[in-house]
């Protein structure tokens, strides 16, 4: 089988997946009930949010020009700004795409090898997984039995909420990442001589090399406000939504954050867009909150609408810069 046929496959899979938690978030839930919440909505929030949206791009393709430097390249802000655009705008389409689009469009902006470019996307890519376990552990500190409740439902049929006699799923998980954990340490001997464990241990390195690289930044200080916010636009991007429905107005701080965390796990299965899954996280979360199902999908619908046709316009701007930009160069050349 050629990776032309298993890319496909792989395609129709995942979105297979997106259309199924879909329907599970649509499937029943009233039209008219949804269209209601549609039209009452106050979209100057919806607005906000989008903005917030865009905040985050530019800080990830400024904080992208600052790894850059430690390579020995530079860049042009707007070009490092676009490509991040870019990158988000092919991830709507194909899944994980993103990564590869964003360094390919910056290597034929600004010349830099495509190879350096991908380096400093892994290392992205570990502060972005050290920052989502930060939010994660945050969230259980400030809504535990929510978060345990919310991973119980989405694993049980059944209504496993802390009162109910669903099994424990997430006390059962956290036990077995404990014996994993044990076990890879007793084992480690015999585990480090297979090749997928090499494997590993090589990335960690390079990884482990690239957050090396950020300590010697001589501006670590504005690398980390890049960083922060991103992830605080994330976050207000989600809360300033919860203003523009009077029945989700009274949500706290923490509420946000348990349904931010919830539903950006939907955002990390590989479905075109996170269509599907978001939604379904958000329901699935906001009804631990007391929200009833036909606003939770107005609520999902409204932040996740927002944020793609804030990454449509953004993506269709930098496909526009890069036209210009080749036909600037091909005039000077």
């Amino acid at each position: 089988m050629n990776t032309q046929v298993k890319s496909g496959l792989r395609y129709a899979l995942f979105a297979g997946i997106g259309l199924g938690l879909l329907y599970l978030a649509f499937g029943e839930t009233d039209p008219k009930a949804l269209l209601a919440v549609l039209q009452k909505a106050d979209y100057r929030f919806i607005l906000l949010s989008m903005a917030m949206g865009f905040v985050a791009y530019v800080a990830r393709g400024l904080r992208w020009l600052m790894l850059l430097k430690t390579l020995g390249y530079t860049a042009k802000p707007w070009s490092s700004i676009h490509s991040v655009s870019i990158g988000y705008f092919a991830n709507m389409a194909v899944p994980r795409a993103g990564e590869v689009a964003r360094c390919t469009t910056l290597s034929g902006l600004e010349n830099i090898p495509v190879t350096k470019l991908l380096g400093t996307v892994i290392v992205e890519r570990a502060l972005d997984l050290v920052m989502l376990l930060s939010m994660l552990a945050l969230a259980f500190g400030t809504s535990f039995n929510k978060m345990q409740a919310f991973f119980d439902r989405a694993l049980n049929s059944a209504d496993p909420t802390p009162e109910s006699n669903g099994i424990p799923w997430t006390r059962v998980a956290l036990g077995g990442v404990a014996v994993l954990l044990i076990g890879v340490f007793i084992l480690r001997k015999r585990l480090g001589k297979l090749p997928f464990f090499d494997k590993i241990r090589h990335l960690v390195r390079e990884v482990g090399e690239g957050i090396g690289s950020i300590l010697k930044m001589p501006n670590k200080g504005l690398f980390v406000l890049y960083t922060l916010t991103i992830w605080a636009m994330y976050y207000f991007m989600v809360h300033i939504c919860i203003y523009a429905l009077p029945e989700t107005a009274g949500l706290s701080m923490a509420d946000t954050l348990f349904v931010m965390v919830a539903a950006g796990m939907g955002m990390v299965v590989p479905v075109p867009g996170g269509v599907g899954a978001y939604h379904y996280l958000v329901v699935l979360s906001m009804g631990l909150l007391g929200i009833e199902a036909s606003l939770s999908l107005g609520f999902a619908t409204l932040v996740h609408s927002g944020q793609a046709l804030m990454g449509i316009v953004a993506g269709l701007v930098a496909l526009l810069y890069i036209s210009l930009s080749k036909r600037r160069l091909a005039a000077v050349s």
